[in-house]
């Protein structure tokens, strides 16, 4: 099976729409690529709201603080170091009220050690104000909730129940967020869980994406409408190679809009 090229899933995780029907309907029914764009979606919306991410972030170098310590215009903290005062020359020394010789430090240090505490308090005070400026007016705004369900389970899943819904991102992006409370079962690895959409007489399927847990958000192709698809189905799907609906729904509930 020839998969999706890569720069088709970064389009569909960032919400381009000129992305073409037939490479929609892949993903939609290819699990190895919904995996992918579940994955880039994750990036995309990590990125996008300053919040966690689920890999690996790299320590900044030790230059990082020199570039800022240029830009606030920062000394370096002087490191005293002890001085043989058989080895000091005479212009370098005077005479202190009780008579003894002392070493001069130079006023340039002594002014330079009383502003390094000054300096980074200063700079300290900075990047509170620029943290309070970011998280005050570049905070982004909360998603718009359109369409929400509440999922039931299904016979041979009496005690599972769960909740969806559609919302409407501040970019325009409709994400479809997912809750699940269902009883783990005994597996070998074999069988995995999946999210679909089906239209109301529940003949045609589509595939959302694998869940992962007990909560998902899964990023909708912008051909993909509520109206059109309106149950919301997780299935329990055996690990065999077909990306058909198995038939066995743990929970189902209809969409209904909001407002």
């Amino acid at each position: 099976m020839t998969h999706s090229d890569p720069d088709v899933l970064a389009m569909l995780a960032l919400g381009d729409p000129d992305v073409d029907e037939a490479d929609v309907e892949h993903v939609l029914n290819c699990a190895e690529c919904r995996s992918e764009l579940d994955r880039l979606t994750r990036v995309t919306r990590a990125a996008r709201e300053n919040g966690p991410v689920d890999f690996p972030l790299q320590d900044p170098s030790p230059q990082v603080w020199e570039r800022i310590s240029a830009q606030l215009t920062l000394e370096p903290p002087l490191i005293e170091t002890s001085v043989d005062r058989s080895t000091v020359p005479a212009s370098t020394s005077s005479a202190t009220p009780g008579g003894r010789s002392g070493d001069v430090v130079p006023r340039r240090g002594r002014r330079g050690r009383r502003r390094w505490p000054a300096l980074v308090a200063s700079a300290a005070v900075l990047v509170v104000a620029a943290l309070v400026a970011v998280f005050v007016f570049v905070r982004p705004a909360a998603p718009q909730v359109e369409a929400q369900a509440t999922l039931a389970g299904l016979p041979a899943w009496s005690t599972s129940n769960g909740k969806a819904t559609m919302e409407r991102e501040p970019d325009g992006t409709t994400v479809l967020a997912v809750k699940l409370d269902s009883p783990a079962v005994d597996s070998d690895g074999s069988d995995f869980r999946e999210v679909w959409l089906m239209n109301s007489d529940l003949t045609k399927s589509i595939s959302v994406g694998l869940l992962d847990g007990g909560s998902g958000r899964f990023v909708m192709p912008p051909n993909i409408a509520a109206a059109d698809y309106p149950v919301v189905d997780i299935s329990q799907q055996p690990l065999n190679g077909d990306p058909a609906h198995s038939g066995d729904s743990i929970v189902r509930g209809r969409l209904s809009a909001t407002g």
